[in-house]
């Protein structure tokens, strides 16, 4: 069995869903019996369970909705722990977190850059209509399946996302949460699982415009994996059975129980092509 250290240790802005998302990657590891979990949620936990020498208890860390800059007893010997194998993951406010890194003087932050993106700003939250752009990763098939079999389209229902039951039409899934403007986010960096060619139309200045927002992806950091997702503000989309298979397969592929291909995604103007 696998060992899971869940750091939900906040700084700045603290989501109501956290206690959720504890919940669902401890049952998740219980329904699977692929890994047990352990949590990091004070300063004084950190300060236990995140050492270079506790932390080779553990295959890998997941930041849930993490927020601002943690107290980590020793961050190289952290970004050394990835690099040297083990798995990282992310989810929706982990790219809110170490803009700056301590001992860094200025650039990106080394935190910002084993991730692949960072948190910029969101606007209200809105149904999104996402492009699955690799149907191989761990946990994406389950999803698409299962959200066909909601027989939803481009028409559900705005309360039927809002309750967590979101749907898959056409390699489309149609979701209903806080959706992130990144920054430092570049798909020929990482590999792009999720991605959306527009804001939502949230009725912000920003609704509509064309871009490349990625929702999802994964990426090498030395010998380590890494996988990130924009997805899991609202405990409603915890809730979400698709959301739960997506980061299922995001936790497998972060403790090396399942492969993904982890090659930078092109360039968009050469995506698909």
């Amino acid at each position: 069995m696998k060992h899971l250290l869940v750091v939900t240790v906040t700084k700045g802005f603290r989501h109501d869903s956290i206690p959720v998302a504890e919940q669902v990657i401890q049952m998740l590891g219980e329904k699977t019996g692929e890994w047990d979990t352990d949590f990091v949620r004070t300063d004084e936990e950190m300060q236990e369970k995140m050492t270079p020498e506790a932390l080779k208890k553990y295959d890998a860390v997941v930041f849930a909705n993490t927020t601002g800059v943690l107290p980590l007893p020793d961050p190289q010997g952290f970004l050394d722990y990835i690099k040297d194998g083990h798995g990282f993951v992310g989810m929706h406010s982990a790219s809110d977190t170490f803009h700056t890194w301590p001992g860094q003087q200025d650039g990106v932050s080394e935190y910002i850059q084993m991730l692949g993106g960072e948190f910029l700003t969101h606007h209200a939250q809105s149904v999104a209509d996402i492009h699955i752009e690799d149907t191989h990763f761990p946990g994406i098939r389950e999803l698409i399946a299962e959200g066909e079999k909601a027989g939803g389209g481009p028409n559900t229902p705005v309360e039927q996302l809002q309750q967590g039951h979101s749907v898959v039409y056409d390699h489309t899934w149609l979701v209903f949460d806080e959706m992130y403007i990144l920054k430092n986010n570049d798909r020929t960096k990482v590999h792009v699982i999720l991605s959306m060619n527009h804001y939502p139309n949230d009725g912000s200045p920003d609704a509509g415009k064309p871009g490349d927002h990625l929702i999802a992806w994964c990426k090498s950091y030395g010998k380590g994996r890494v996988f990130y997702t924009v997805l899991g503000h609202r405990q409603e989309m915890w809730h979400d059975p698709l959301y739960q298979q997506l980061i299922l397969g995001g936790i497998r592929f972060a403790l090396g129980l399942a492969h993904a291909n982890t090659k930078p995604s092109p360039p968009l103007s050469t995506a698909g092509k």
